[in-house]
């Protein structure tokens, strides 16, 4: 099937998701001014649109400390004066939400799909996700604009919209060994047709995308001496978990929860 993008409704349904900005970034704000930056143009030119990931979950209190680690080895993305970034995302599904359970029921070769707005340089993208069975990722994009109509081909019939994801990000950019590294925080869900905001205010999720193995990477090293490891983590899936009403199977999740607490309290 073609599915057509109402952005504009998606665009006024992401405005009422975010109203402040999150207490970390003024600690931050120092240490984000003092990296050198790289353009979205220049970070384009080096595509991983197939790679590898590698996730951490973090306490958001420890990403200033990080930051001042990392100023060496890597630059930071600049835009239109913006270097924090906020994303808004809309997932979709089917009504039996057969993409989560894709997920869930671990499933190889799974795809998600995704509008993706980004809200200071009001850039959007209709994208494909591909997990595939090799532990790789592959992503698709169309490019958007509000004059135009947007489609891309959807193997699935009755897909619609499911899910809103809200995030602040930064990404830092290693030229040595081209891995990009993007830094998320202040997560925001809500399903299209409810009105509570689910919200993960204290985790950071750090993703290292590269094309090969994470082994030297600069960032790496600084978590692993900070005592922290790579975990599965997906913003899909636990944002459906925390905004759905116990219909949904979730025990694979469980584990990632636990997770999730623990680096918020920490």
């Amino acid at each position: 099937m073609q599915l057509k993008l109402e952005q504009t409704q998606y665009r006024s349904d992401h405005s009422e998701l975010r109203s402040k900005a999150h207490d970390i970034e003024k600690s931050c704000a120092p240490m984000v001014s003092q990296f050198c930056a790289h353009t979205l143009k220049e970070q384009s030119a080096i595509t991983l649109a197939d790679r590898t990931d590698s996730k951490f979950l973090l306490p958001v209190r420890v990403l200033p400390r990080f930051l001042n680690a990392l100023n060496s080895d890597y630059t930071i993305l600049e835009e239109s004066g913006y270097r924090l970034f906020t994303y808004e995302n809309t997932y979709f599904d089917t009504p039996a939400w057969d993409f989560y359970l894709q997920h869930h029921n671990g499933k190889l070769n799974r795809h998600k799909f995704r509008f993706r707005r980004y809200h200071e340089t009001d850039i959007s993208y209709f994208e494909k996700k591909i997990k595939t069975n090799k532990d790789r990722t592959v992503k698709e994009r169309v490019s958007c604009t509000e004059s135009s109509s947007s489609h891309m081909a959807i193997e699935e019939e009755f897909v619609k919209p499911s899910l809103y994801v809200n995030y602040r990000r930064l990404t830092l950019w290693n030229h040595a060994d081209n891995e990009r590294l993007t830094l998320d925080y202040d997560l925001c869900y809500r399903r299209p047709e409810k009105t509570r905001v689910a919200r993960l205010e204290g985790l950071l999720i750090a993703e290292l995308k590269r094309h090969g193995k994470a082994n030297h990477s600069p960032f790496v090293k600084t978590a692993k001496d900070r005592g922290f490891s790579p975990e599965t983590f997906s913003k899909y899936c636990a944002g459906v978990c925390l905004t759905d009403s116990g219909l949904l199977k979730s025990n694979r999740f469980k584990s990632t929860f636990a997770k999730i607490k623990k680096a918020s309290e920490l």
